[in-house]
């Protein structure tokens, strides 16, 4: 859940910054193997931490980090060489505190505006319309907390591509809709390109000038970035509200809040619910906000 949540990038950063500054004070051969296992590791953390940055950014990225680490392992070396390595920390330095700060903004809560609802639509997969009969969905959940009716049109492993199906049951009244869908795509091998497809229709589809359209951030892999940069893209194009990755990774993150590792459990579908009024507290009728969810 710590990768999941994006969270390892900011720990990464930071060790490979200490790394990059390094050298001016270790002088030991050993010490600076022990700061290149570091450099790699660091690496590692903030690739696992998918970051969806655009691909330049990332290609222009690994190859100064190749650069540094090639020019800065080199026991002696021309003038040339050295200002390239001195040429190479400074930018990788630059960037290291740089791509942090940027993503740094995705991860607050987005601020809801828009016209106050006395219903919540649900579009997803199996996250929310649950796959165990007998377990309370967080959407009924919601509706049960707050006393407001939340429209429930998740079904079991759903992609995409079948939310548009779900959109064409939404009518004028529906001023106030909540997307939870794209993990099916991910994990069944689904390309960047249909998925950015389907999500595009979708998103034409369900957002209006009379509602308000949220949707929960996708949990990645670093093979599929592609789906987190299409996702932010998508939702600026329409205006819909991004809600960061850390969140949902934080609902399923307890021991007991999933029933498979994946799907809620009975806590975990409070949770969600919890998480669900504290956003749209300010648009849903009769749902104040719900203290009992706090991430970090």
């Amino acid at each position: 859940m710590y990768f999941a949540s994006g969270e390892a990038l900011y720990l990464g950063a930071a060790l490979l910054l200490l790394v990059v500054i390094a050298p001016i004070f270790l002088k030991q051969t050993w010490m600076l193997r022990v700061r290149n296992v570091l450099a790699w590791v660091a690496l590692a953390f903030m690739v696992m931490a998918c970051p969806p940055f655009a691909v330049v950014v990332d290609v222009i990225f690994v190859v100064v980090f190749v650069i540094w680490f090639v020019t800065s392992n080199q026991s002696s070396g021309s003038q040339r060489s050295i200002r390239l390595q001195r040429a190479s920390t400074l930018v990788l330095a630059v960037l290291l505190l740089i791509l942090p700060a940027i993503e740094f903004s995705q991860r607050r809560m987005p601020r809801i505006t828009g016209s106050v609802s006395d219903h919540l639509t649900v579009i997803g997969d199996s996250i929310s319309s649950g796959i165990d009969p007998h377990l309370e969905a967080w959407p009924l959940v919601l509706q049960q907390m707050c006393g407001v009716e939340v429209r429930n049109l998740a079904r079991p492993g759903a992609q995409v591509s079948e939310g548009l199906l779900m959109a064409s049951s939404l009518t004028q009244d529906d001023h106030l809709v909540l997307i939870e869908i794209g993990g099916n795509d991910l994990l069944t091998g689904v390309s960047s390109d249909e998925y950015g497809n389907a999500l595009n229709a979708l998103l034409s589809k369900v957002a209006g000038p009379n509602r308000t359209v949220l949707m929960f951030e996708l949990q990645l892999l670093p093979n599929k970035i592609a789906y987190g940069q299409i996702q932010r893209s998508l939702s600026a194009k329409y205006r819909v509200a991004l809600i960061p990755k850390r969140y949902f990774a934080q609902v399923i993150g307890d021991a007991d809040a999933t029933t498979d590792g994946l799907h809620l459990s009975p806590s975990g579908a409070r949770r969600m619910a919890a998480l669900v009024a504290q956003l749209l507290s300010p648009l849903l009728k009769s749902c104040p906000s719900r203290p009992s969810f706090a991430a970090g």
